[in-house]
């Protein structure tokens, strides 16, 4: 549904639900979260709801009060990533660090623990205050975690050197994890402006290389990842790739497409056919979920369910991104996250 449909103008009354969360984005239409948010609350039976509400830059500002009053949480996918995080009241470590945020709790009551769903008051459910006004609002970043629980289940380490295309709020989350674990990283990307910000941001460890890839991975010689943070190859343009045409990739390379839809990209059939090693999006989409899920909750999400309804749901023929685009499916074809 669009934000208007949703009753997230401004002044828009609705009833707050406490279970209630929704995705957030522009395009929702071709995401696996619902469907595999769902598929965590039915396997712990709790009687939430999840649905993907499209809501553009320029209608954020004027939805955020209406949000904060009708949901218990939401998720956020692109462009409004790095948009949310300077909207909500305190922000975890990592949402700090990476100025991007992709799940939000709000809180309906204070509570001496902390918010409702952070880690701080970890037994009370998101929202638990019930139908009164929003509270304070929590923002954390989760792809981050997400990425590297993905990738340490296909490699043994995280790696010494890494390349990250792209320069928005999932590059920002990645190239952040990746400088965590040690991890010596480039960043490269067509928005020279948003790649020094990145950049500068992040600090040590983190460096802009500009909009060619090659340049990239020729400075950083036998890098050890590559990992595509861009929607390019994703349901726009699936036979599309973010590297040009002939860019060598090296026997054991690990390639990793955070796109998700198609399953295999044309990025992660090159790589393949190469000799990498490849990963899949749809498995950090599953890991930054799981954690969004215990946020939102106060409880350990059942991975194994999660797994099997995005697989399903990743099985069946996404919509146009622009056609539903907003709508709320039950079938769960939605965005990036």
């Amino acid at each position: 549904m669009r934000a208007a449909d949703a009753g997230l103008a401004s002044g828009a009354g609705g009833v707050p639900r406490s279970g209630g969360v929704a995705l957030i984005g522009d395009p929702v239409g071709h995401s696996l979260s619902p469907a595999m948010q769902r598929a965590a609350f039915d396997a712990t039976a709790l009687a939430w709801t999840y649905e993907a509400v499209r809501v553009t830059r320029e209608e954020l500002p004027e939805a955020w009060p209406a949000l904060a009053a009708r949901y218990a949480g939401l998720n956020v996918t692109i462009p409004l990533k790095e948009d949310v995080a300077r909207l909500v009241d305190r922000r975890s470590p990592a949402a700090e660090a990476t100025g991007s945020v992709n799940t939000v709790v709000f809180a309906r009551t204070a509570r001496a623990g902390g918010l409702s769903g952070d880690p701080g008051d970890p037994g009370v459910p998101a929202g638990a205050g019930g139908a009164g006004g929003a509270g304070e609002s929590f923002g954390d970043s989760t792809d981050g975690e997400g990425f590297m629980a993905a990738l340490l289940r296909a490699v043994p380490a995280p790696p010494r050197r890494a390349v990250v295309l792209g320069t928005g709020g999932a590059a920002r989350a990645v190239a952040h994890a990746l400088a965590a674990a040690g991890a010596e990283v480039l960043v490269a990307g067509r928005n020279a402006d948003a790649g020094r910000r990145l950049a500068a941001d992040l600090g040590t460890g983190v460096g802009f290389i500009g909009a060619d890839p090659r340049e990239a991975l020729a400075s950083l010689g036998a890098g050890d990842l590559l990992a595509n943070a861009t929607p390019v190859g994703g349901v726009a343009d699936p036979a599309g790739s973010p590297l040009p045409e002939g860019t060598p990739l090296r026997p054991g390379l690990v390639v990793f497409d955070l796109v998700y839809r198609p399953r295999r990209t044309a990025l992660l059939r090159r790589a393949e056919a190469a000799g990498c090693v490849v990963v899949e999006g749809v498995e950090m989409l599953i890991e930054q979920g799981a954690r969004s899920f215990a946020l939102w909750t106060g409880r350990e999400a059942p991975l194994d369910a999660m797994r099997a309804a995005a697989r399903i749901a990743l099985a069946e023929p996404a919509d146009p991104p622009d056609a539903g685009a907003g709508t709320d499916t039950r079938a769960g074809t939605g965005t990036s996250r």
